[in-house]
């Protein structure tokens, strides 16, 4: 049995007695604060915003095998850190950062409500979730997840098929050819199957709340092939004092910090307008940024829609209606790295038939 699925068995059930953290945080209103204590808004765990936003300075310069881009688009919440004091599930009263700051439960007190996490110092205001967690949640509500790096897909099913509600449920495995995988937990579809050849920034799943999750969100994981699939940090270690978890390779982010893979993303404009030569004929042009852009046309009328073109390229076509009708026009892309985007027309009215003229 892999490492890191004999150390979850193991350690996982004292902390299913436990109120467990939620995984999808929430995002506050303007001018809102978080409460003092209040589990359930994200915790300030980065040292250069509560947000990942594909922006951030790590200051630390990549190792020479990085290879790694953040499997999403889109600023995010981070919702748990990789402990470095130790990332085996088991509960040792101390999480450590990447940056080596550490919380613990002499430093500004655990969540009454999850003994597993621990107040931020200084200030304790906030929780660094959770003691033992060997990887990054990410607040993704059923939202596209992408593969961090090409490679080919070890494991796209049920982690554990005999048990839908245990460890990260529905999951993704990597091979990067480099001696690492990545894991994608929590998903609840997946997109690949075992033996597919992925490239960066394709999607690769949606992400859920199957497994132990209590909340949807995407559990991220970077694993060491060769040391029975040892988790290892892709931020590295920052500490002043020498890392508490000896496996890392350094920080595995291209360039030194997270970003989103360079990829173009669908964004569908959609333009109806009359046609000229004939009153009750609408001419419909649709486009969008991306590669390989494949669309789907529908016509919408009285709240009805009803298909159009499937599976063609931008284009320019003509509609033609009925006489005093009012229609527009919804049109769907999708790339070949399975992002999409949908969007509408404006509204065109037909002319109106004058009985006892031609038209």
């Amino acid at each position: 049995m892999p490492f890191r699925h004999l150390l979850s068995l193991v350690a996982v059930a004292p902390l299913l007695l436990q109120s467990a953290p939620v995984h999808a945080a929430a995002a506050l209103p303007p001018g809102e604060k978080p409460a003092h204590y209040t589990r359930w808004f994200y915790p300030s765990q980065t040292n250069y915003g509560p947000v990942e936003n594909g922006a951030g300075d790590t200051g630390s310069g990549p190792a020479p095998g990085a290879f790694l881009t953040l499997p999403f688009m889109g600023p995010h919440y981070v919702t748990s850190l990789f402990d470095h004091c130790y990332p085996d599930y088991g509960v040792n009263g101390q999480v450590c950062r990447y940056d080596g700051l550490t919380a613990s439960t002499n430093v500004g007190g655990p969540d009454p409500a999850f003994t597993a996490g621990y107040a931020q110092t200084p200030g304790g205001h906030d929780y660094l979730y959770y003691d033992g967690h060997d990887g990054y949640d990410y607040a993704l509500t059923y939202e596209p997840v992408a593969a961090a790096a090409p490679g080919t897909v070890m494991l796209a099913n049920w982690l554990d098929p005999n048990c839908h509600t245990c460890l990260s449920g529905l999951t993704i495995e990597i091979n990067h050819g480099n001696g690492l995988l990545t894991f994608y937990g929590h998903l609840s579809q997946l997109y690949v199957s075992k033996g597919q050849y992925v490239r960066r920034g394709q999607v690769i799943g949606l992400s859920g709340s199957t497994g132990t999750a209590t909340g949807p969100h995407l559990h991220f994981g970077v694993y060491d092939l060769h040391r029975s699939q040892t988790p290892v940090d892709p931020y590295g270690w920052y500490g002043s004092n020498p890392d508490p978890w000896p496996y890392d390779r350094g920080d595995l982010w291209l360039g030194g910090s997270p970003r989103f893979a360079d990829v173009p993303l669908p964004a569908v404009t959609v333009n109806a307008a009359q046609n000229p030569d004939d009153p009750n004929a609408t001419n419909v042009s649709w486009t969008s940024p991306g590669v390989g852009n494949r669309f789907d046309v529908y016509v919408v009328q009285d709240g009805h829609m009803k298909l159009w073109r499937t599976g063609v390229g931008a284009d320019l076509a003509v509609w033609h209606g009925e006489p005093n009708q009012y229609y527009w026009f919804w049109v769907s892309v999708t790339t070949n790295l399975g992002w999409t985007d949908a969007g509408g027309s404006n509204e065109v009215h037909t002319a109106r038939v004058n009985h006892g003229q031609a038209v």
